[in-house]
């Protein structure tokens, strides 16, 4: 069984002056927290990873026969590495790619991002640094 109370309104009973009042001194608005009610899941999820990704640091510069030497070894074992681009954006944190060397020319070396996608060309005199990245997981590692 469902009660229902009737509310008595009267607009009579309220003033310009008691209603301002209470707007300005008693009621607290409670800002963007009324808000988050709008968020979708995938929205906060995304939003808290996105907080939780390290910020790139610029890393010493290596040389050019460094860089060429560490590109040849990751693309014969390949091994997924971490490049450093001279490029930085508008906070100047530089750029990073992360992937496996799938093969290089003279001036430029091709970084397969994601699997089943093309590779990405990027010239070897744009790297800064190189390093080793995380190593893919095996079906079998559990």
């Amino acid at each position: 069984m469902v009660y229902k109370k009737r509310l008595k309104f009267n607009p009579d009973d309220f003033n310009e002056a008691e209603l301002q009042h209470f707007f300005d001194y008693e009621y607290q608005d409670r800002g963007m927290l009324k808000w988050q009610g709008f968020f979708l899941s995938d929205h906060t999820s995304a939003l808290n990873q996105e907080k939780q990704e390290a910020i790139p640091v610029r890393r010493p510069q290596q040389r050019a026969a460094e860089i060429s030497e560490l590109l040849m070894a990751a693309w014969q074992s390949k091994r997924q590495v971490i490049l450093q681009l001279e490029e930085v954006n508008d906070d100047q944190i530089p750029k990073e790619v992360t992937g496996t060397i799938a093969g290089y020319r003279e001036n430029e070396v091709a970084v397969q991002i994601a699997e089943g996608k093309r590779p990405v060309m990027i010239l070897i005199e744009e790297i800064r640094n190189i390093r080793n990245g995380k190593p893919k997981r095996r079906l079998n590692d559990g």
